[in-house]
């Protein structure tokens, strides 16, 4: 397992492959991985949908911070992030003092195209929009704070997950030497 002395944190919107990026990274990397959307969901010990219909969007952010607190004590690994943990500003804190923060920039017509068959794991965030409102409503409002947060920007999409992967290895080669000998 490669030794990480931080974590790589992967931030941006629903849709943009954190998740499945994460994974790859991780195998990669042979470094754990973390999903702070999973984590969410152990701590509550329901799915996120019905926690999101059940408690609304304040109980779950609240939840989602714990589970950020949480990670600091696990060994440093690749973290996939929900899209809003941004949102607040002591996570945005938490995160740029865990390690290297990667902001996944992606097109929003790629990204309606990838929430369009997730509905029944995803909650929607705006109700009474089109999913490509939301997701334009979404994007103006958080990629800011996705910019704040973020070491480095990877405009991504439309590209293999095995590109988007030594993609970021180029990023993280020179900026995390506790990496060793990356592949």
């Amino acid at each position: 397992m490669t030794t990480m002395d931080r974590f790589l944190v992967l931030v941006g919107p629903r849709g943009s492959g954190k998740t499945t990026l994460g994974h790859a990274l991780g195998r990669v990397l042979d470094a754990p991985v973390y999903d702070t959307d999973r984590m969410v969901e152990d701590l509550a010990g329901e799915p996120l949908p019905r926690l999101w219909e059940r408690e609304g969007e304040a109980a779950f952010r609240e939840i989602e911070s714990r589970a950020l607190e949480t990670l600091r004590t696990l060994s440093p690994g690749v973290v996939s992030t929900g899209g809003g943990i941004v949102l607040r500003p002591q996570n945005r804190d938490t995160l740029r003092k865990m390690g290297y923060v990667l902001y996944l920039h992606v097109p929003e017509e790629q990204l309606v195209a990838r929430l369009s068959g997730a509905s029944e794991r995803r909650p929607r965030l705006r109700e009474g929009v089109s999913l490509e409102e939301e997701v334009r409503q979404v994007v103006f409002e958080r990629d800011p704070l996705y910019r704040e947060v973020a070491n480095s920007v990877l405009s991504s999409g439309g590209v293999s997950i095995a590109t988007t992967v030594e993609e970021i290895l180029s990023i993280l080669r020179p900026v995390m030497p506790s990496l060793g000998k990356i592949p």
